[in-house]
């Protein structure tokens, strides 16, 4: 049957403007999609469309972790650094349990953050800025802890 078009729609806006907890937008999303007219649309998802949902919200929680462990971002004001990558290392984490998404993304996303984050120190040598100007030593292994539970 593949994707409906509206379920690829609500993935979308999920990716893209899924805002700084992308599971609150999936909620919305679902009950968008699920609720008889006239507050939704209806339809009956299948595990494929769920799943397609729930991997957008994986995948704004990325992009999410990326932008605050991207140096060229320090200086922007949407740039919320490593103490906020840890809380969204949480939030990714609790999402994948609560959704029984754990053994389908074990280790994939820890190799990710942990490229982002070695890009990210490397960036931050090659402009003579030290990470303890941005995070203290606490708050590094409080981030390579999260990051090792993924």
């Amino acid at each position: 049957m593949g994707i409906r078009k509206e379920v690829l729609q609500e993935a979308e806006f999920i990716l893209y403007e899924g805002g700084e907890i992308p599971e609150v937008c999936f909620w919305n999303s679902y009950f968008y999609l699920t609720s008889p007219s006239p507050e939704g649309l209806g339809l009956k998802l299948t595990k494929e469309e769920i799943k397609t949902l729930q991997k957008a919200v994986v995948e704004r929680y990325m992009l999410i972790i990326q932008r605050d462990l991207t140096f060229e971002y320090i200086d922007k004001p949407f740039y919320r650094g490593i103490p906020r990558a840890i809380v969204n290392v949480q939030r990714l984490k609790n999402f994948l349990k609560n959704t029984g998404l754990e053994a389908e993304y074990k280790g994939l996303l820890r190799r990710k953050i942990k490229r982002l984050f070695k890009k990210f120190k490397g960036d931050l040598k090659k402009n003579n800025k030290d990470i303890s100007e941005l995070a203290s030593k606490e708050e590094l292994k409080k981030f390579r802890k999260e990051v090792e539970g993924l």
